[in-house]
Protein backbone atom coordinates (compact mmCIF):
# COMPACT_ATOMS: atom_id res chain seq x y z
CA UNK A 1 0.00 0.00 0.00
CA UNK A 2 1.44 3.33 -1.00
CA UNK A 3 1.75 6.38 1.20
CA UNK A 4 -1.06 7.94 -0.85
CA UNK A 5 -3.49 5.19 0.19
CA UNK A 6 -7.07 6.39 0.73
CA UNK A 7 -10.06 4.69 2.42
CA UNK A 8 -12.56 3.01 0.14
CA UNK A 9 -15.39 5.32 1.26
CA UNK A 10 -13.36 8.35 0.16
CA UNK A 11 -12.38 6.83 -3.19
CA UNK A 12 -16.05 6.03 -3.88
CA UNK A 13 -17.43 9.39 -2.70
CA UNK A 14 -19.77 8.07 -0.02
CA UNK A 15 -20.39 8.39 3.70
CA UNK A 16 -18.65 5.73 5.83
CA UNK A 17 -20.81 3.31 7.82
CA UNK A 18 -19.72 4.75 11.18
CA UNK A 19 -21.10 8.24 10.38
CA UNK A 20 -24.82 8.89 10.58
CA UNK A 21 -27.03 6.05 11.74
CA UNK A 22 -24.25 3.46 11.81
CA UNK A 23 -22.59 2.58 15.11
CA UNK A 24 -19.42 4.58 15.88
CA UNK A 25 -17.80 1.49 17.39
CA UNK A 26 -19.08 -1.94 16.46
CA UNK A 27 -17.61 -5.24 17.57
CA UNK A 28 -17.42 -7.94 14.92
CA UNK A 29 -16.49 -11.53 15.62
CA UNK A 30 -16.14 -13.24 18.99
CA UNK A 31 -14.77 -11.33 21.96
CA UNK A 32 -11.87 -13.59 22.91
CA UNK A 33 -8.38 -12.23 23.50
CA UNK A 34 -6.16 -15.16 22.56
CA UNK A 35 -3.28 -12.82 21.64
CA UNK A 36 -3.64 -10.32 24.46
CA UNK A 37 -4.93 -6.76 24.39
CA UNK A 38 -2.02 -5.02 26.15
CA UNK A 39 1.74 -5.15 25.53
CA UNK A 40 3.57 -7.88 27.45
CA UNK A 41 4.99 -7.11 30.90
CA UNK A 42 7.86 -8.50 32.95
CA UNK A 43 6.05 -8.45 36.30
CA UNK A 44 9.26 -9.01 38.30
CA UNK A 45 11.32 -6.12 36.89
CA UNK A 46 14.18 -7.23 39.14
CA UNK A 47 16.44 -4.31 38.21
CA UNK A 48 13.88 -1.96 39.81
CA UNK A 49 12.98 -4.24 42.73
CA UNK A 50 14.82 -7.14 44.34
CA UNK A 51 17.88 -6.54 42.07
CA UNK A 52 19.29 -9.14 39.70
CA UNK A 53 22.58 -9.25 41.62
CA UNK A 54 21.03 -10.51 44.86
CA UNK A 55 18.27 -12.74 43.47
CA UNK A 56 20.23 -15.53 41.79
CA UNK A 57 19.12 -17.89 44.60
CA UNK A 58 15.87 -16.14 45.56
CA UNK A 59 12.63 -18.16 45.32
CA UNK A 60 9.71 -16.51 43.53
CA UNK A 61 6.00 -17.32 43.48
CA UNK A 62 4.13 -15.63 40.64
CA UNK A 63 0.35 -15.56 40.19
CA UNK A 64 -1.25 -14.63 36.87
CA UNK A 65 -4.82 -14.71 38.15
CA UNK A 66 -6.52 -13.76 34.87
CA UNK A 67 -3.59 -14.73 32.73
CA UNK A 68 -4.78 -14.56 29.16
CA UNK A 69 -2.03 -15.95 26.94
CA UNK A 70 1.54 -16.74 28.00
CA UNK A 71 3.21 -13.48 26.96
CA UNK A 72 3.60 -11.93 30.45
CA UNK A 73 4.90 -15.16 31.95
CA UNK A 74 7.38 -15.74 29.13
CA UNK A 75 8.73 -12.21 29.34
CA UNK A 76 8.96 -12.44 33.15
CA UNK A 77 10.82 -15.76 33.19
CA UNK A 78 13.23 -14.58 30.48
CA UNK A 79 13.95 -11.64 32.82
CA UNK A 80 15.28 -13.91 35.59
CA UNK A 81 19.03 -13.46 36.16
CA UNK A 82 21.57 -15.55 34.28
CA UNK A 83 22.48 -18.65 36.26
CA UNK A 84 19.27 -18.43 38.35
CA UNK A 85 19.46 -21.10 41.09
CA UNK A 86 16.29 -20.39 43.05
CA UNK A 87 12.87 -21.98 42.61
CA UNK A 88 10.27 -20.12 40.57
CA UNK A 89 6.64 -21.26 40.62
CA UNK A 90 4.27 -19.62 38.12
CA UNK A 91 0.54 -20.13 38.68
CA UNK A 92 -1.80 -19.40 35.77
CA UNK A 93 -5.55 -19.10 35.94
CA UNK A 94 -8.11 -17.99 33.41
CA UNK A 95 -11.88 -18.33 33.33
CA UNK A 96 -11.83 -19.00 29.58
CA UNK A 97 -11.13 -22.68 28.94
CA UNK A 98 -9.86 -22.03 25.41
CA UNK A 99 -7.08 -19.82 26.80
CA UNK A 100 -6.13 -22.38 29.44
CA UNK A 101 -6.13 -25.20 26.88
CA UNK A 102 -3.86 -23.29 24.51
CA UNK A 103 -1.48 -22.40 27.34
CA UNK A 104 -1.38 -26.02 28.51
CA UNK A 105 -0.57 -27.40 25.06
CA UNK A 106 2.11 -24.77 24.43
CA UNK A 107 3.80 -25.48 27.77
CA UNK A 108 3.70 -29.23 27.12
CA UNK A 109 5.37 -28.58 23.77
CA UNK A 110 8.05 -26.45 25.49
CA UNK A 111 8.64 -29.26 28.01
CA UNK A 112 8.67 -32.16 25.56
CA UNK A 113 10.53 -30.97 22.45
CA UNK A 114 13.99 -29.51 22.01
CA UNK A 115 13.97 -25.72 21.65
CA UNK A 116 14.62 -25.67 17.90
CA UNK A 117 11.51 -27.79 17.32
CA UNK A 118 9.34 -26.38 20.13
CA UNK A 119 9.72 -22.69 19.30
CA UNK A 120 8.23 -22.66 15.76
CA UNK A 121 5.48 -25.01 16.95
CA UNK A 122 4.53 -22.64 19.77
CA UNK A 123 4.68 -19.54 17.55
CA UNK A 124 2.31 -21.00 14.97
CA UNK A 125 0.00 -22.71 17.46
CA UNK A 126 -0.23 -19.31 19.17
CA UNK A 127 -0.73 -17.04 16.15
CA UNK A 128 -1.27 -18.90 12.87
CA UNK A 129 -4.64 -20.08 11.58
CA UNK A 130 -2.97 -22.87 9.62
CA UNK A 131 -0.11 -25.19 10.61
CA UNK A 132 2.21 -27.40 8.59
CA UNK A 133 0.86 -30.95 8.69
CA UNK A 134 4.18 -32.10 10.22
CA UNK A 135 3.56 -29.88 13.26
CA UNK A 136 0.05 -31.21 13.71
CA UNK A 137 1.34 -34.77 13.44
CA UNK A 138 3.99 -34.06 16.09
CA UNK A 139 1.30 -32.76 18.46
CA UNK A 140 -0.95 -35.76 17.79
CA UNK A 141 1.90 -38.25 18.22
CA UNK A 142 3.52 -36.77 21.33
CA UNK A 143 1.25 -34.32 23.19
CA UNK A 144 -2.14 -35.97 22.62
CA UNK A 145 -1.10 -39.32 24.23
CA UNK A 146 -0.07 -37.54 27.45
CA UNK A 147 -3.46 -35.86 27.75
CA UNK A 148 -5.40 -38.92 26.60
CA UNK A 149 -3.64 -41.00 29.28
CA UNK A 150 -5.15 -38.68 31.92
CA UNK A 151 -8.58 -38.96 30.27
CA UNK A 152 -8.42 -42.76 30.45
CA UNK A 153 -7.35 -42.74 34.12
CA UNK A 154 -10.20 -40.49 35.24
CA UNK A 155 -12.97 -42.13 33.15
CA UNK A 156 -14.79 -43.34 36.26
CA UNK A 157 -14.42 -40.09 38.22
CA UNK A 158 -17.42 -37.77 38.83
CA UNK A 159 -17.95 -35.32 35.98
CA UNK A 160 -17.78 -32.10 37.99
CA UNK A 161 -14.85 -32.98 40.23
CA UNK A 162 -11.47 -31.34 39.69
CA UNK A 163 -8.74 -33.71 38.54
CA UNK A 164 -5.07 -32.70 38.76
CA UNK A 165 -2.15 -34.17 36.88
CA UNK A 166 1.53 -33.26 37.23
CA UNK A 167 3.54 -33.74 34.06
CA UNK A 168 7.24 -34.12 34.81
CA UNK A 169 9.60 -34.14 31.84
CA UNK A 170 13.35 -33.82 32.29
CA UNK A 171 12.87 -32.52 35.83
CA UNK A 172 10.45 -29.80 34.68
CA UNK A 173 6.98 -29.82 36.25
CA UNK A 174 3.62 -28.70 34.89
CA UNK A 175 0.54 -29.35 37.05
CA UNK A 176 -2.82 -28.94 35.34
CA UNK A 177 -6.07 -28.93 37.34
CA UNK A 178 -9.26 -29.35 35.31
CA UNK A 179 -12.68 -30.94 35.55
CA UNK A 180 -13.13 -34.34 33.93
CA UNK A 181 -15.00 -32.94 30.94
CA UNK A 182 -12.36 -30.27 30.41
CA UNK A 183 -9.62 -32.90 30.16
CA UNK A 184 -11.59 -34.47 27.31
CA UNK A 185 -11.94 -31.07 25.64
CA UNK A 186 -8.20 -30.47 26.06
CA UNK A 187 -7.49 -33.73 24.22
CA UNK A 188 -9.76 -32.65 21.35
CA UNK A 189 -7.64 -29.51 20.84
CA UNK A 190 -4.86 -31.83 19.68
CA UNK A 191 -7.05 -32.99 16.78
CA UNK A 192 -8.35 -31.04 13.80
CA UNK A 193 -12.18 -30.93 13.91
CA UNK A 194 -13.61 -33.57 11.59
CA UNK A 195 -14.39 -32.22 8.14
CA UNK A 196 -12.55 -28.90 8.65
CA UNK A 197 -10.22 -28.40 5.70
CA UNK A 198 -7.63 -25.65 5.30
CA UNK A 199 -9.80 -24.01 2.63
CA UNK A 200 -12.89 -24.08 4.85
CA UNK A 201 -10.92 -22.72 7.83
CA UNK A 202 -9.60 -19.82 5.77
CA UNK A 203 -13.09 -19.08 4.50
CA UNK A 204 -14.43 -19.04 8.07
CA UNK A 205 -11.62 -16.77 9.28
CA UNK A 206 -11.76 -14.35 6.35
CA UNK A 207 -15.52 -14.04 6.80
CA UNK A 208 -14.55 -12.20 10.00
CA UNK A 209 -11.17 -10.58 9.25
CA UNK A 210 -12.06 -9.39 5.72
CA UNK A 211 -15.84 -8.99 6.08
CA UNK A 212 -17.11 -6.71 3.26
CA UNK A 213 -19.56 -4.98 5.62
CA UNK A 214 -16.64 -4.01 7.87
CA UNK A 215 -14.55 -2.26 5.23
CA UNK A 216 -15.15 1.25 6.59
CA UNK A 217 -14.20 0.28 10.15
CA UNK A 218 -11.18 -1.57 8.79
CA UNK A 219 -10.07 1.39 6.67
CA UNK A 220 -10.51 3.75 9.60
CA UNK A 221 -8.08 1.62 11.62
CA UNK A 222 -5.65 1.46 8.68
CA UNK A 223 -5.65 5.27 8.48
CA UNK A 224 -3.61 5.36 11.69
CA UNK A 225 -0.93 3.00 10.36
CA UNK A 226 2.17 3.74 8.29
CA UNK A 227 2.06 2.32 4.76
CA UNK A 228 4.29 -0.67 5.55
CA UNK A 229 2.22 -1.64 8.58
CA UNK A 230 -1.02 -1.32 6.57
CA UNK A 231 0.39 -3.73 4.03
CA UNK A 232 1.50 -6.17 6.73
CA UNK A 233 -1.86 -5.92 8.50
CA UNK A 234 -3.84 -6.73 5.37
CA UNK A 235 -1.42 -9.50 4.40
CA UNK A 236 -1.87 -11.12 7.82
CA UNK A 237 -5.66 -10.74 7.66
CA UNK A 238 -5.53 -12.56 4.33
CA UNK A 239 -3.04 -15.36 5.11
CA UNK A 240 -3.60 -15.80 8.85
CA UNK A 241 -0.01 -17.04 9.19
CA UNK A 242 2.58 -15.18 11.27
CA UNK A 243 5.75 -15.07 9.19
CA UNK A 244 8.10 -12.36 7.90
CA UNK A 245 6.60 -10.69 4.82
CA UNK A 246 7.35 -12.59 1.63
CA UNK A 247 7.86 -16.00 3.26
CA UNK A 248 6.03 -18.88 1.63
CA UNK A 249 2.94 -20.27 3.37
CA UNK A 250 2.75 -23.28 1.04
CA UNK A 251 3.44 -25.81 3.81
CA UNK A 252 0.71 -24.38 6.07
CA UNK A 253 -2.02 -26.77 5.03
CA UNK A 254 -3.73 -27.86 8.28
CA UNK A 255 -6.24 -25.85 10.40
CA UNK A 256 -5.01 -24.86 13.85
CA UNK A 257 -7.57 -26.64 16.10
CA UNK A 258 -7.00 -24.20 18.97
CA UNK A 259 -8.19 -21.27 16.83
CA UNK A 260 -11.24 -23.07 15.39
CA UNK A 261 -12.64 -24.78 18.50
CA UNK A 262 -16.15 -25.24 17.11
CA UNK A 263 -15.31 -24.83 13.46
CA UNK A 264 -15.62 -21.07 13.89
CA UNK A 265 -13.16 -18.17 14.34
CA UNK A 266 -12.67 -17.23 17.98
CA UNK A 267 -11.64 -13.57 17.84
CA UNK A 268 -12.70 -10.10 16.74
CA UNK A 269 -11.92 -8.94 13.23
CA UNK A 270 -9.29 -6.47 14.47
CA UNK A 271 -7.36 -8.92 16.68
CA UNK A 272 -3.67 -8.68 15.85
CA UNK A 273 -0.35 -10.07 17.13
CA UNK A 274 0.75 -6.42 17.37
CA UNK A 275 -1.64 -5.91 20.31
CA UNK A 276 0.39 -8.04 22.71
CA UNK A 277 3.88 -6.65 22.22
CA UNK A 278 5.71 -3.34 22.68
CA UNK A 279 6.86 -1.62 19.48
CA UNK A 280 10.25 -0.50 20.83
CA UNK A 281 11.02 -4.04 21.96
CA UNK A 282 9.94 -6.04 18.94
CA UNK A 283 11.61 -3.61 16.54
CA UNK A 284 14.94 -4.54 18.11
CA UNK A 285 14.46 -7.88 16.33
CA UNK A 286 13.30 -6.33 13.05
CA UNK A 287 14.45 -7.91 9.78
CA UNK A 288 16.28 -5.93 7.10
CA UNK A 289 12.91 -4.63 5.88
CA UNK A 290 12.19 -2.31 8.84
CA UNK A 291 8.61 -1.68 7.70
CA UNK A 292 7.80 -5.37 8.24
CA UNK A 293 6.44 -5.15 11.80
CA UNK A 294 4.90 -8.62 11.62
CA UNK A 295 8.32 -9.98 10.70
CA UNK A 296 9.80 -8.10 13.66
CA UNK A 297 7.17 -9.60 15.97
CA UNK A 298 7.90 -13.08 14.61
CA UNK A 299 11.63 -12.75 15.31
CA UNK A 300 11.02 -11.11 18.71
CA UNK A 301 8.73 -13.91 19.88
CA UNK A 302 11.16 -16.47 18.45
CA UNK A 303 14.01 -14.94 20.48
CA UNK A 304 11.89 -14.79 23.65
CA UNK A 305 10.75 -18.40 23.28
CA UNK A 306 14.29 -19.65 22.69
CA UNK A 307 15.37 -17.87 25.89
CA UNK A 308 12.29 -19.18 27.71
CA UNK A 309 12.94 -22.79 26.69
CA UNK A 310 16.58 -22.41 27.70
CA UNK A 311 15.53 -21.19 31.17
CA UNK A 312 13.19 -24.15 31.58
CA UNK A 313 16.12 -26.49 31.07
CA UNK A 314 18.69 -24.64 33.17
CA UNK A 315 16.58 -23.46 36.14
CA UNK A 316 14.05 -24.84 38.62
CA UNK A 317 10.86 -23.40 37.14
CA UNK A 318 7.46 -25.07 37.49
CA UNK A 319 3.95 -24.19 36.41
CA UNK A 320 0.42 -24.73 37.69
CA UNK A 321 -2.63 -24.17 35.49
CA UNK A 322 -6.23 -23.61 36.60
CA UNK A 323 -9.48 -22.83 34.81
CA UNK A 324 -11.83 -21.09 37.22
CA UNK A 325 -13.22 -17.81 38.46
CA UNK A 326 -10.27 -15.81 39.80
CA UNK A 327 -12.22 -15.17 43.01
CA UNK A 328 -11.98 -18.88 43.87
CA UNK A 329 -8.32 -19.50 43.12
CA UNK A 330 -7.13 -18.99 46.72
CA UNK A 331 -9.01 -22.11 47.87
CA UNK A 332 -6.75 -24.29 45.71
CA UNK A 333 -3.37 -22.81 46.63
CA UNK A 334 -3.02 -23.95 50.24
CA UNK A 335 -0.93 -21.49 52.25
CA UNK A 336 0.99 -20.28 49.19
CA UNK A 337 1.79 -16.56 49.12
CA UNK A 338 3.07 -14.64 46.12
CA UNK A 339 5.84 -12.18 45.30
CA UNK A 340 3.84 -10.81 42.38
CA UNK A 341 0.17 -11.03 41.53
CA UNK A 342 -0.98 -9.80 38.13
CA UNK A 343 -4.74 -9.70 37.54
CA UNK A 344 -5.10 -7.96 34.16
CA UNK A 345 -8.17 -5.66 34.22
CA UNK A 346 -10.63 -7.87 36.10
CA UNK A 347 -10.58 -5.04 38.66
CA UNK A 348 -12.61 -2.90 36.23
CA UNK A 349 -16.21 -2.47 37.39
CA UNK A 350 -17.61 -4.46 34.47
CA UNK A 351 -15.76 -7.56 35.65
CA UNK A 352 -14.88 -8.64 39.21
CA UNK A 353 -14.47 -5.04 40.36
CA UNK A 354 -11.84 -3.30 42.50
CA UNK A 355 -13.22 -4.08 45.95
CA UNK A 356 -13.53 -7.83 45.51
CA UNK A 357 -10.09 -7.94 43.89
CA UNK A 358 -8.57 -6.16 46.88
CA UNK A 359 -10.34 -8.53 49.26
CA UNK A 360 -9.31 -11.70 47.41
CA UNK A 361 -5.74 -10.93 46.39
CA UNK A 362 -4.63 -9.11 49.54
CA UNK A 363 -4.79 -12.51 51.24
CA UNK A 364 -2.51 -14.11 48.64
CA UNK A 365 0.24 -11.47 48.48
CA UNK A 366 3.34 -11.72 50.63
CA UNK A 367 3.58 -8.98 53.24
CA UNK A 368 6.37 -6.41 53.14
CA UNK A 369 8.15 -8.29 55.94
CA UNK A 370 8.24 -11.44 53.77
CA UNK A 371 9.29 -9.55 50.65
CA UNK A 372 9.50 -5.72 50.70
CA UNK A 373 8.99 -5.71 46.92
CA UNK A 374 5.96 -8.03 46.74
CA UNK A 375 3.35 -6.32 44.56
CA UNK A 376 -0.25 -6.69 43.40
CA UNK A 377 -0.58 -5.24 39.90
CA UNK A 378 -4.02 -4.00 38.87
CA UNK A 379 -4.97 -2.65 35.44
CA UNK A 380 -7.91 -0.33 34.85
CA UNK A 381 -8.70 -0.16 31.13
CA UNK A 382 -12.21 1.29 31.45
CA UNK A 383 -12.35 3.25 34.73
CA UNK A 384 -11.21 6.68 33.49
CA UNK A 385 -13.24 6.50 30.27
CA UNK A 386 -16.41 5.35 32.03
CA UNK A 387 -16.06 8.08 34.67
CA UNK A 388 -15.58 10.73 31.98
CA UNK A 389 -18.70 9.53 30.16
CA UNK A 390 -20.79 9.64 33.34
CA UNK A 391 -19.46 13.08 34.28
CA UNK A 392 -19.96 14.51 30.77
CA UNK A 393 -22.68 12.63 28.85
CA UNK A 394 -22.43 15.19 26.03
CA UNK A 395 -18.64 15.22 26.06
CA UNK A 396 -16.01 17.29 27.86
CA UNK A 397 -15.85 20.32 25.55
CA UNK A 398 -12.99 22.20 27.32
CA UNK A 399 -10.86 19.05 27.30
CA UNK A 400 -11.73 18.48 23.65
CA UNK A 401 -10.60 22.00 22.73
CA UNK A 402 -7.35 21.48 24.62
CA UNK A 403 -6.84 18.11 22.93
CA UNK A 404 -7.40 19.66 19.50
CA UNK A 405 -4.73 22.28 20.17
CA UNK A 406 -2.20 19.67 21.27
CA UNK A 407 -3.05 17.44 18.32
CA UNK A 408 -2.38 20.30 15.89
CA UNK A 409 1.34 19.92 16.64
CA UNK A 410 1.37 16.35 15.33
CA UNK A 411 -1.37 16.36 12.67
CA UNK A 412 -1.80 19.93 11.35
CA UNK A 413 -5.07 20.68 9.58
CA UNK A 414 -4.64 21.15 5.83
CA UNK A 415 -7.81 23.10 5.04
CA UNK A 416 -7.06 23.09 1.33
CA UNK A 417 -7.23 19.27 1.33
CA UNK A 418 -10.39 19.11 3.43
CA UNK A 419 -12.12 21.63 1.15
CA UNK A 420 -11.61 19.17 -1.70
CA UNK A 421 -14.18 16.79 -0.21
CA UNK A 422 -15.74 14.88 -3.07
CA UNK A 423 -19.29 14.48 -4.32
CA UNK A 424 -22.06 14.72 -1.77
CA UNK A 425 -19.84 13.51 1.05
CA UNK A 426 -20.05 15.36 4.36
CA UNK A 427 -16.84 17.22 5.23
CA UNK A 428 -16.70 15.28 8.51
CA UNK A 429 -16.03 12.13 6.48
CA UNK A 430 -12.76 13.43 5.06
CA UNK A 431 -9.95 11.02 6.02
CA UNK A 432 -7.87 13.83 7.54
CA UNK A 433 -10.69 14.71 9.95
CA UNK A 434 -11.50 11.06 10.71
CA UNK A 435 -7.83 10.56 11.53
CA UNK A 436 -7.82 13.53 13.91
CA UNK A 437 -11.06 12.46 15.59
CA UNK A 438 -9.59 9.02 16.29
CA UNK A 439 -6.68 10.68 18.11
CA UNK A 440 -8.57 13.07 20.43
CA UNK A 441 -8.84 10.61 23.30
CA UNK A 442 -5.06 10.25 23.35
CA UNK A 443 -4.75 13.88 24.49
CA UNK A 444 -7.47 13.93 27.14
CA UNK A 445 -6.63 14.68 30.79
CA UNK A 446 -7.48 11.22 32.04
CA UNK A 447 -5.78 11.74 35.41
CA UNK A 448 -8.65 13.84 36.75
CA UNK A 449 -11.26 11.25 35.78
CA UNK A 450 -9.27 8.42 37.32
CA UNK A 451 -8.94 10.49 40.50
CA UNK A 452 -12.73 10.92 40.47
CA UNK A 453 -13.12 7.15 40.11
CA UNK A 454 -10.71 6.59 43.02
CA UNK A 455 -12.72 8.94 45.22
CA UNK A 456 -16.14 7.59 44.23
CA UNK A 457 -15.10 3.96 44.68
CA UNK A 458 -13.10 4.72 47.85
CA UNK A 459 -10.21 2.65 46.56
CA UNK A 460 -7.68 3.97 49.08
CA UNK A 461 -10.01 3.26 52.00
CA UNK A 462 -10.77 -0.25 50.80
CA UNK A 463 -7.08 -0.92 50.27
CA UNK A 464 -6.41 0.12 53.86
CA UNK A 465 -9.28 -2.06 55.06
CA UNK A 466 -7.57 -5.10 53.54
CA UNK A 467 -4.13 -4.21 54.84
CA UNK A 468 -2.94 -2.88 51.50
CA UNK A 469 -1.24 0.37 50.53
CA UNK A 470 -0.99 1.94 47.08
CA UNK A 471 2.64 2.36 46.05
CA UNK A 472 3.62 6.00 45.57
CA UNK A 473 6.33 5.04 43.11
CA UNK A 474 5.71 2.28 40.59
CA UNK A 475 8.52 -0.22 40.10
CA UNK A 476 6.95 -2.59 37.54
CA UNK A 477 5.17 -0.40 34.99
CA UNK A 478 4.39 3.32 34.79
CA UNK A 479 0.86 4.32 35.91
CA UNK A 480 -0.01 5.69 32.44
CA UNK A 481 2.44 3.91 30.10
CA UNK A 482 0.61 4.82 26.88
CA UNK A 483 -0.29 8.40 27.68
CA UNK A 484 0.84 11.19 25.36
CA UNK A 485 3.53 13.08 27.28
CA UNK A 486 3.95 16.83 26.77
CA UNK A 487 7.32 16.55 25.05
CA UNK A 488 6.60 13.47 22.96
CA UNK A 489 8.13 13.62 19.49
CA UNK A 490 6.23 13.00 16.24
CA UNK A 491 7.76 9.54 15.72
CA UNK A 492 6.66 8.38 19.19
CA UNK A 493 3.18 9.78 18.61
CA UNK A 494 2.88 7.92 15.30
CA UNK A 495 3.82 4.66 17.03
CA UNK A 496 1.16 5.16 19.72
CA UNK A 497 -1.64 6.08 17.31
CA UNK A 498 -0.87 3.02 15.19
CA UNK A 499 -1.14 0.74 18.24
CA UNK A 500 -4.23 -0.69 19.92
CA UNK A 501 -3.67 1.22 23.17
CA UNK A 502 -5.85 4.22 23.95
CA UNK A 503 -3.96 6.32 26.49
CA UNK A 504 -6.50 5.85 29.29
CA UNK A 505 -5.11 2.50 30.50
CA UNK A 506 -4.12 2.97 34.16
CA UNK A 507 -1.95 0.58 36.17
CA UNK A 508 -1.92 0.53 39.96
CA UNK A 509 0.66 -1.19 42.17
CA UNK A 510 -0.11 -2.15 45.77
CA UNK A 511 1.72 -3.75 48.67
CA UNK A 512 0.47 -5.66 51.70
CA UNK A 513 1.41 -4.31 55.10
CA UNK A 514 2.39 -6.66 57.91
CA UNK A 515 -0.64 -5.90 60.06
CA UNK A 516 -3.36 -6.87 57.61
CA UNK A 517 -6.84 -7.17 59.06
CA UNK A 518 -8.17 -10.72 59.10
CA UNK A 519 -11.72 -9.71 59.81
CA UNK A 520 -13.17 -6.85 57.83
CA UNK A 521 -16.91 -7.14 58.39
CA UNK A 522 -16.87 -4.31 60.92
CA UNK A 523 -15.03 -2.12 58.46
CA UNK A 524 -17.62 -2.83 55.77
CA UNK A 525 -20.36 -1.60 58.04
CA UNK A 526 -18.70 1.82 58.24
CA UNK A 527 -18.08 2.17 54.52
CA UNK A 528 -20.75 3.06 52.02
CA UNK A 529 -20.29 3.12 48.27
Amino acid sequence: MKGTWEPEWYRNDRQPAFIGDGPLLAMFGKKKYLWGNMPALDILQLQNNESKTYTVSHDFNLLFAASGDLRNAIKTIVGLPEGYKGECVAVFNDMDFLIVARNAIMLLIAFYFESEIAVPMIIHLWYSALLPSSMMQAIQSNIFPMIDHVCQKIKTKPGGALQAKTFEIGGRKLRITLKKGEWARLARFCQVPEGLTAEAAQQIRRRITLAPERIDYRDRALLNMPAGVRQGEMHFRHTGVLLPYGCSTRDFDTPNPTLFPSCDWSMKDNASPRDGWLFDEYMENAPAAKADEFGAIFFHIRWLLLEFCSRLRSSNISFRLFNMDARDIGCYLGDMKFDRIEISNICDRGFVGPHVCLQVFSQLLKSTSQNPKATLLMLFINAAKETEHIANPQGDVPSMVSAMKRLERYIPIDKSRINLTRGGMNTSAHPDLILRTACYDMFQSWDKYFDMFMDEAKITQFATLYGMVIKKKHTIVQPWPYKIRNQIIKKEFDVLRASSTTGFERYMELQRLELAADHVSAGFADMQL
